[in-house]
């Protein structure tokens, strides 16, 4: 949903300092190595860019789509259109909210996601979830999805699941598990997987990196244990998250591989920067942000917020936390926790 003009700005601006770019580059276990020759210091940060399967009978029917798949066509322009379809959309992430969202702005005519636990227990945010609903999308909790129902053509036209019921907290969350109830048919045209993200850590893994649970292993200061000069850092470390973390794991490891190259460069700055007191801070609540009604901005890709007016925006940033000051310790060769 990012719009691809200002991420490009980003780029342009990184690039702009003369970082070079190689495009359409294979990376296996051998280009690891001479990579890794030639070059003083590495840094991995290959997200998470794979999706992950159901493991469920007739998963591999036509129709079935991965979450990774659809929003990276949707990345790249390509829109896609649902005109007429019934869409499931299994998963309770993010992730799968943006699937179910994405849909309906496509034209779908039904679109529901299906969860094995309760609306509650979603990871999604309560403000994403909420979005979802309010623009027509229907959730099915409390719904395992047991196997993929194909036609004479081996098109997915069903998604059979097990109806559950809510168990042991386990994880600090209750646990779902089967209910005795009898299996569901939800009649579907396309179902979308959007049960998590999965990592490209193979070659890396050949090389001699350490891989645990699917996740590139590093330290505290992003090297890898016994690989020196290789660093790793963003979603292939902490597994799928947001892109603060990426760019906080980022700025970290830039700071640790200037120390690991013998320099002990300063970010200065000539600004003089106000002492980070609270005496002249007043309790007061946070201004949300107005939303476009959901009868309209579902039928369009067009960003769903309006913004601050100018009244809002200074009240709003009045209740400033000093990131400046209280945040500025990644900078400043390494990390105290990880991030």
């Amino acid at each position: 949903r990012f719009p691809r003009e200002r991420l490009q700005e980003d780029i342009d601006a990184i690039l702009a300092t003369g970082v070079e770019v190689k495009m359409n580059q294979n990376i296996g276990t051998e280009e690891m190595k001479e990579i890794h020759k030639f070059y003083d210091a590495t840094y991995v940060a290959i997200g998470a860019h794979t999706d992950k399967k159901l493991g469920l009978e007739g998963e591999d029917s036509k129709n079935v789509i991965s979450a990774v798949d659809m929003l990276r066509e949707i990345g790249d322009g390509k829109y896609p259109d649902y005109t007429g379809k019934r869409v499931v959309v299994v998963g309770g992430g993010n992730v799968a909210m943006d699937c179910a969202r994405t849909a309906i702005r496509a034209n779908a005519e039904t679109v529901s996601i299906v969860y094995r636990r309760r609306q509650e227990d979603m990871t999604a945010l309560p403000a994403e979830v909420e979005g979802a609903v309010a623009e027509g999308i229907e959730l099915v909790t409390l719904k395992a999805p047991l196997r993929v129902e194909a036609d004479a053509e081996g098109n997915a036209c069903a998604l059979w699941v097990q109806p559950q019921m809510i168990s042991k907290i386990r994880g600090g969350r209750p646990a779902p598990k089967t209910a005795q109830k009898a299996e569901v048919l939800i009649p579907c045209d396309l179902i979308v997987v959007a049960i998590g993200q999965g990592i490209e850590t193979r070659y890396f893994e050949e090389h001699g990196v350490t891989v645990k649970r699917g996740t590139i292993e590093a330290l505290d200061t992003s090297e890898i244990k016994d690989h020196k000069g290789i660093f790793a850092g963003g979603d292939c470390v902490t597994g799928p998250a947001t892109v603060i973390r990426a760019i906080a794991a980022g700025k970290v490891a830039a700071a640790n591989i200037d120390e690991y190259l013998g320099f002990h460069h300063q970010i200065t700055s000539d600004v003089e920067i106000p002492y980070a007191g609270y005496e002249d801070k007043e309790p007061c609540g946070r201004v949300e942000v107005a939303l476009r009604d959901a009868a309209d901005r579902k039928k369009d890709f067009e960003p769903i917020e309006y913004g601050f007016s100018c009244e809002e925006a200074c009240q709003e940033s009045g209740r400033c936390l000093r990131c400046d000051h209280f945040g500025f310790g990644s900078f400043r060769g390494g990390r105290e926790e990880k991030w």
